[in-house]
């Protein structure tokens, strides 16, 4: 039998440190966005800050208001919701913000944004997309596609996406085990209990630990059964999860580290 590849992850560092050591990009999606405290310290800690077209007017929206999102480095996509008053405001600042036109019909501005990334950036540079599952549903199942189509390589050579809505965090998980840090000693916790385990690419078996409901050698699929509203235990520092093929893990963000900063 293969020996199966264990990954490692501790995304609650990425929304709890101030001055975090991990070096990523930020990719705002045209989607509704906050002034969060979650928002502003992964504005302040990302490596390279990049809106997807109308990404921009979003930013625009909040910045205006509280100063804090002006230096964004790229503006990129077909440029068809971006609208003149944010455009001239971000290429007005001290550090200009580069627009890029891309009118390749075959992909996203999501795509668009990703490819410039990885072309830009080191080779396993992760990015965290800011964009909201909770609106239409297409879009919502776009955003899922696109981070599971950006992560072919079985051991995220190109680096990891992570997915971050109003309400929770996302990230894909490749067949092997994954043990996941979900509390870290000496922080303030981030993430509420609630965690889904969703088949994405086909069906998946998967086993668990630290959770309220473990399973083990579990056959998950769209049309049979699905981990949902699974709870993190109280005592659980790391949920421990393998799985046979692709999956989705999300977690829920604990409320109030999403609301307006006025």
């Amino acid at each position: 039998m293969a020996t199966l590849s264990t990954f490692h992850w501790n995304p609650a560092r990425l929304l709890q440190e101030d001055d975090t050591t991990d070096s990523y990009a930020l990719l705002i999606l045209n989607q509704p966005l906050k002034n969060s405290a979650n928002l502003r310290r992964l504005w302040k800690n990302a490596a390279v800050r990049v809106a997807a077209d109308g990404g921009a007017n979003r930013l625009h929206a909040i910045s205006t208001f509280h100063g804090k999102f002006a230096n964004l480095q790229v503006i990129i996509g077909d440029l068809d919701s971006l609208t003149p008053t944010v455009r001239q405001f971000y290429t007005s600042q001290p550090n200009a913000t580069e627009v890029i036109k891309d009118d390749d019909q075959e992909s996203s501005d999501f795509g668009k944004a990703v490819a410039w990334i990885r072309k830009t950036q080191p080779s396993d540079t992760d990015t965290v997309v800011i964009g909201g599952i909770g609106g239409r549903v297409d879009q919502g199942l776009s955003q899922l596609h696109h981070i599971h189509l950006f992560q072919k390589d079985p051991t995220y050579s190109q680096g990891r996406m992570y997915l971050l809505s109003g309400s929770s965090f996302t990230f894909l998980l490749k067949p092997g085990k994954h043990e996941i840090r979900v509390r870290n000693d000496g922080e303030d916790d981030v993430f509420a209990k609630y965690v889904g385990i969703i088949p994405l690419e086909g069906p998946s078996t998967i086993s668990t630990k630290g959770l309220e409901w473990d399973v083990t050698n579990w056959d998950t699929r769209i049309g049979g059964r699905i981990s949902t509203s699974n709870h993190i235990l109280p005592e659980t520092k790391i949920v421990e999860i393998e799985t046979t093929h692709d999956v989705i893990f999300t977690v829920a963000l604990r409320q109030g580290d999403n609301d307006d900063d006025a």
